[in-house]
């Protein structure tokens, strides 16, 4: 399959190019015909890419170990799901999904550009193949995963994957993930195809909404699935450590949240015009960024690849991407200027000016904290790291903020508001936060940082239900009927609206499980001997056994737990953590025991033995509210589906009627 493979990876490469320069001139002479071809090269990229993946896909599911790529990832006793999993475990395999994935994104725009019925379309598609040209430039010539193993014999076993990676969690995070990144250059590439064919009307945001939409909920849910990975995987009791990698995946979330909040300005106001265009090639640039950062080996980190010496081309791409944003943004200039301006910092747009500014000033604080290292070595020769209490320090005011503005921005009005409608909106939910935040304060249950997160999201949450129960009240006095039927009412009529209230919802629920989680946790280290007994929170820990085991992958050592609740003394759970040594790669993992509920974790890591033998040393974390986070996220997503629902033909009208009216 490896010429197969090849041979499939080479006729994309060819096609993306042709792609590129037919969609230029047809952009360039406006002929149907060529236009046309256009669209079908794109298909054509997708099916090789797909040929391509499939055929690794194959050797891994055969144990082919002349593929030098399959036998490094990969070994006879892993279980079925990881073979097809260890496509993405090393840098070429995941760079040829990179590619499938974005190859299939612009083949789905292809498909649907009779549908937009735009001039631009030429335009976007030559941007959206050279898009995937980069990439597959990359994966034909630099890391091909379809080169033979330099051996005279047939290897009969692998080396296997690396033992981190082999959790169910990893075969769906990189898929939902690079699916964030590779669909935010569909954005990207209707942004430069409106720049390229000078219309820059609103067109090419209302084509994007749904496309920004995609990619945010596929980042959203690739990163949450990381930190779930690494919250089950790595044994350390958290979910999130600022690593390097980490961070470029949340940079690009980051912009693209920006700009999915800037675009109403934009629709509403025409204004913050040349904002949104570079947000989105902001956003597009961090994800080539992120994938700089985790392929060239200039950080360290537990999520990174092995060294490599590609990334100057990535560097050489993005300078590439913003050379020509700048260019073409001071070549439209004149298009892009604003055709109004914010008149009063009480007003929506100013707040949502405000809330870029936050967005962009974290995400700046964040590439500053990924990049010191790197320049502290270049200035002062040695490399010095900052950590978890620099990220914590910096963003965490930031954070805050947003958070308090997600609870005003969408409730103030255009233009310019009044003290007084101020006050009849936000008084209530102002006043209870005071309130809640006093209790905290008076119960002594959390410091400064903690009690003020809660007070802010109880004032989002109030503002929230507030804005609710006005529209239920104004839907029931227009059509009679209970209060459930008006709510049902109004969510269908504003679904839009309500989705991203939704999402808002789920903010505030993640919000709350990371504060209470960092603010409340309880970590103990302990060893315990068979029938020993160690308390930690309202917990008592019992040590009933130790005792080996394993499969045909790995030999392990199994602790048996039960955990007691101190108070009765009535058995919560019994936990089973293991210490597991992998055969092939010759390395160990912790296979930590885990029970979740509602108030908290209980989180159980297996370190080992003591220095006897004979006792089992333990590490134990008790996580408040870690489920919610989790939860949180479901709402997000949940809330971002309903939003992206079709719309009915009555309900746009009615939008587009009220935009007008508003304008």
């Amino acid at each position: 399959m490896q010429e197969f493979g090849h041979f499939a990876l080479c006729i994309s490469w060819g096609l993306a190019l042709f792609g590129l320069v037919a969609g230029l001139y047809a952009g360039r002479t406006r002929k149907i015909a060529w236009e046309s071809t256009v669209i079908n090269s794109t298909y054509l990229v997708a099916l090789s890419a797909g040929c391509a993946i499939f055929a690794l896909g194959y050797s891994f599911y055969n144990n082919d170990y002349t593929n030098q790529y399959v036998w490094q990832f990969s070994n006879r006793d892993m279980p079925s799901v990881y073979k097809i999993s260890a496509i993405w475990g090393g840098m070429d395999g995941s760079m040829l999904l990179w590619c499938f994935m974005l190859a299939f994104s612009c083949a789905v725009v292809a498909w649907r550009s009779k549908t937009y019925r735009t001039s631009m379309m030429p335009w976007v598609l030559a941007v959206a193949n050279s898009c995937s040209l980069f990439f597959l430039t990359i994966v034909v010539f630099l890391t091909n995963p379809f080169r033979y193993l330099n051996s005279p014999l047939i290897p009969n076993d692998g080396n296997g994957l690396n033992p981190l990676l082999q959790n169910e969690y990893m075969a769906i995070h990189p898929p939902m993930l690079y699916a964030g990144f590779t669909v935010f250059a569909i954005p990207y590439a209707f942004c430069m195809g409106a720049l390229l064919s000078g219309n820059l009307s609103n067109e090419w945001l209302r084509l994007t909404r749904r496309w920004t939409l995609i990619a945010w909920g596929f980042l959203t849910a690739g990163i949450v699935l990381g930190g779930h990975w690494a919250y089950l995987e790595l044994g350390w009791g958290g979910f999130w450590a600022w690593d390097p990698v980490e961070n470029a995946s949340f940079l690009p979330w980051l912009t693209g949240t920006a700009f999915l909040h800037s675009v109403m300005v934009q629709e509403r106001k025409n204004m913050l015009k040349v904002w949104n265009v570079w947000l989105i090639i902001l956003t597009y640039g961090l994800t080539v960024f992120g994938t700089f950062l985790t392929r060239s080996g200039v950080v360290q980190s537990v999520h990174a690849f092995a060294n490599t010496d590609i990334g100057w081309v990535f560097l050489l791409y993005i300078g590439i991407i913003f050379v020509l944003g700048l260019g073409l943004t001071l070549f439209r200039r004149k298009e892009l200027s604003p055709e109004r301006h914010i008149v009063s910092f009480l007003s929506r747009e100013a707040f949502f000016l405000v809330n870029n500014l936050l967005f962009l000033s974290i995400c700046f604080a964040i590439i500053w904290g990924v990049l010191f290292p790197i320049l502290s070595e270049a200035v002062t020769g040695t490399k010095q790291t900052v950590g978890i209490p620099f990220f914590n320090t910096v963003t965490l005011p930031m954070f805050l903020a947003l958070i308090f503005l997600m609870g005003i921005g969408p409730l103030i009005a255009w233009q310019k508001a009044s003290f007084k409608s101020l006050a009849k909106t936000f008084a209530i939910p102002f006043i209870s936060a005071l309130a809640i935040g006093a209790l905290i304060i008076a119960t002594g249950t959390a410091s400064y940082y903690p009690t003020l997160s809660y007070a802010i999201c109880w004032f989002v949450l109030m503002t929230i239900l507030g804005e609710l129960h006005r529209g239920v009240k104004v839907q029931r006095a227009a059509t009679p009927g209970s209060f459930v039927e008006g709510t049902s009412r109004l969510i269908r009529r504003h679904r839009t609206r309500y989705g991203g209230y939704l999402v808002h919802l789920g903010v505030l629920v993640v919000t709350v499980s990371i504060t209470a989680s960092m603010a409340h946790k309880i970590e103990k280290e302990f060893t315990l001997g068979v029938g020993e007994t160690f308390k930690v929170g309202r917990f008592d820990f019992t040590l009933d056994g130790l005792h080996d085991g394993g499969t045909t992958n790995y030999n392990a050592l199994y602790a048996e737990v039960k955990v007691r609740t101190t108070k009765d003394g009535a058995t919560y759970t019994i936990l089973k953590p293991e210490l597991r040594r992998y055969f092939r790669n010759d390395e160990s993992t912790t296979e930590v025991a885990l029970k979740m509920g509602p108030w908290e974790d209980v989180y159980l890591v297996l370190a080992g033995l003591d220095d006897t033998g004979g006792r089992g040393a333990l590490k134990v974390f008790i996580n408040p509210l870690q489920v919610w986070l989790w939860i949180g996220t479901l709402i997000m997503i949940a809330g971002t589906i309903i939003t992206l629902l079709p719309k009915r033909a009555a309900q746009v009208a009615s939008e587009s009627s009220a935009v007008s009216n508003l304008a």
